[in-house]
């Protein structure tokens, strides 16, 4: 289980220092879960463990590897964009599209470190 706390760190404040103005706006919008930082609102269960398994290896990994919640522990969310009618926006049947980054490549602006992942119901 990836433990997450609730506690305020510095994500947010450089995400948002290092995106565009216009993202740092788009808040919570009639139920949608647009954000910059914070914790992933996921679609279908944690998206660091799914993020994890791509970073270990992928298909070469299980899903009950046990370096799954470390690895998990080590990722943050950077950029959440939920499917949105009003944007005209939908990502599957009502998912998410989700970008996370380890908080020490974010720091040295290393955006290309951050992997995607999605999630749809």
């Amino acid at each position: 289980m990836v433990r997450m706390t609730t506690e305020p760190d510095a994500l947010h404040t450089l995400a948002r220092a290092h995106l565009p103005a216009d993202l740092a706006i788009w808040g919570h919008q009639s139920g949608v879960a647009h954000q910059i930082g914070g914790h992933a609102q996921s679609v279908q269960g944690a998206v660091e463990i799914v993020v994890a398994h791509g970073a270990l290896g992928g298909r070469d990994v299980s899903w009950e590897d046990p370096r799954l919640e470390r690895e998990a522990g080590r990722w943050a969310l950077l950029a959440q964009f939920d499917s949105d009618e009003d944007a005209d926006m939908m990502w599957g049947d009502g998912g998410a599209l989700y970008w996370l980054i380890r908080p020490d490549d974010l720091a040295a602006g290393r955006f290309e470190k951050a992997i995607f992942a999605w999630q749809c119901c």
